[in-house]
């Protein structure tokens, strides 16, 4: 049994000359004499010679032709078996990822909140399901009787009209013990121009917009969702107990425009995200990674891939999970943003539309737990899902909006130089904290049953041809649950480092060091559809 894881000079002559040329006259006397016998006419004088002419001037010597350029060694071609990385800080400013503008609230001073209490979860839930095949639990969903009808929602909403005319209202919810929430909110029907705003104990505000709304709709019924199921929005997580829902409406909108409900909410038993300062702080995360893990900042060597890896924090069916993707580039530099991970973390449109990224999460040296890289980063909106397959254990997502300036789009590679004994790099979240690396070798190709219902897979030794994973065994480090989706890296003829795989299972633990991971190949996947993205 395994555990789960995962770049003329012109040249010119003037040449002057001058000839000069002579011309010569002749003249006689024309007076009368006495009439002599005639004589006989006198001969005429010759003509004088004329002057010969001038040689002319020689012409001048040509310019000599300057030595030609020596033709340019032709380009190799592209390697057709890899795609390259693409690093954004290479790139102009305008070229690179955009950060949003802070949100805040627009409820006056003083103005009534209604609340919804839930107690505390009857049983909490850390749920490590580390040695299985499955994503790391962090949250349970928790129904909300309160608020499950948009008529409940209307009863409560208490309207403050602003200078602009617009009108705001806001709805908290409680739930006792918990260290984050999430809320899920059903939007029947929402006024254009409309705003959604949540916020938790530490004041951060999020927002989601009418039309941003809107398009995660569309993308949910175009992957078959209907009614409900496609409407039903996850906000971000909320630090605290509790959770403040805020609708604004437009100047000119009425309120029976606007049909919201609350159903669900997510009840975090650890914190996802802590505001400080505009910047992702997962503290109570930080440290939950066993002791033998090394984080990523302590060698200069991998920075590269640690800019291309997120921590995923996603909800499905009203349950919170951990994993790690990684953002891929495709053959044209679109800094389109794909991300990889694992099926088992991801496997349909519904759960993919909650996701939630957060980025350079990592120490800020090496050993500095629990202060963070201060450019760490969190992204909402959602995924679209490209590509998902249980037997590599793979799924490609397309994130809804653009990773933050700095991010590596890894490069990856789908050839056969990666086999038995190549070197590999591991990039992940253990446990959720922050990033580790994990240094290590393919031991074997292997055929891993499929996942039963408890994540529980059985892998055997196979052959190139026959085994869609990678067996990798660590030297230093090892992979949690939280690290499921992470990515491998290996050389492949020279110093890059590309993508040849995504972790699936494993057991590798601090207890267990000489403990195997599976890591679904990357050749195989790209070959059975993450081509048909990557080289569009």
């Amino acid at each position: 049994m395994l555990k789960e894881k995962r770049m003329a000079n012109q040249y010119f002559l003037g040449v002057a000359f001058a000839a000069t040329l002579g011309l010569a006259a002749c003249g006689g006397s024309d007076s009368p004499a006495p009439a002599p016998a005639p004589a006989p006419a006198p001969a005429p004088a010759p003509a004088p010679a004329p002057a010969p002419a001038p040689a002319p001037a020689p012409a001048p010597a040509p310019a000599p032709a300057p030595a030609p350029a020596p033709a340019p060694a032709p380009a190799p071609a592209p390697a057709r078996d890899r795609i390259e990385p693409l690093d954004t800080a290479n790139l102009p400013r305008s070229a690179q990822g955009k950060t949003e503008a802070k949100a805040a609230s627009r409820l006056p001073a003083g103005a009534s909140v209604p609340r919804v209490a839930l107690g505390p979860l009857i049983e909490a839930k850390r749920a490590v399901s580390a040695s299985k095949g499955t994503p790391l639990q962090i949250g349970s969903g928790r129904d909300v009787r309160a608020t499950a009808e948009p008529l409940d929602m209307a009863q409560r909403w208490r309207w403050h009209r602003l200078p602009d005319g617009s009108k705001v209202a806001a709805i908290a919810f409680a739930a006792e013990g918990a260290q984050a929430l999430r809320l899920g909110v059903l939007v029947q029907s929402l006024p254009e121009g409309a705003v959604l705003r949540f916020y938790g104990s530490d004041g951060k505000v999020r927002e989601m917009r009418a039309a941003d709304l809107a398009a995660l709709r569309q993308t949910n019924e175009a992957a078959g969702l209907a009614g409900d199921a496609a409407r039903m929005v996850w906000g971000p997580d909320t630090t605290g107990e509790l959770s403040t829902l805020e609708v604004q409406l437009p100047a000119g909108a009425s309120v029976d425009q606007l049909r919201l409900a609350v159903p669900q909410l997510s009840h975090l038993t650890q914190t996802v995200a802590q505001a400080s300062d505009g910047l992702v702080k997962a503290t109570s995360d930080i440290g939950d990674a066993g002791r033998c893990n090394v984080d990523i900042t302590c060698s200069s060597n991998y920075q590269s891939e640690s800019r291309s890896v997120a921590k995923m924090v996603y909800t499905e069916l009203g349950n919170t999970y951990l994993c790690t993707g990684t953002l891929l580039n495709d053959t044209r530099n679109s800094q389109t943003p794909y991300l990889l991970t694992a099926a088992h973390c991801i496997a349909d449109q519904a759960t993919a539309s909650t996701l939630l990224t957060y980025w350079f999460f990592r120490a800020q040296s090496c050993n500095s737990s629990p202060k963070f890289d201060s450019n760490a980063f969190e992204l909402d909106g959602g995924a679209h899902l490209l590509y998902t397959r249980r037997t590599v254990d793979t799924t490609l997502l397309k994130l809804r909006a653009q990773p933050p300036a700095g991010v590596v789009y890894a490069g990856s590679y789908f050839g056969a130089g990666v086999g038995p004994g190549a070197d590999v790099l591991g990039v992940h979240h253990p446990s959720g904290d922050l990033q580790k690396m994990s240094l290590g070798s393919v031991r074997a190709f292997v055929s891993c049953s499929r996942f039963d219902s408890a994540g529980t897979t059985n892998c055997d030794d196979a052959t190139r041809d026959t085994g869609a994973m990678f067996s990798v065994r660590w030297r230093e480090g090892v992979t949690e649950g939280g690290s499921s989706g992470s990515a491998i890296f290996a050389q492949a003829g020279g110093s890059t480092r590309y993508v040849v795989g995504a972790l699936s299972s494993g057991s590798s633990t601090c207890q267990n060091p000489t403990g195997t991971d599976s890591y679904g190949r990357f050749e195989w996947s790209f070959a059975d559809g993450v081509k048909d993205w990557l080289t569009r």
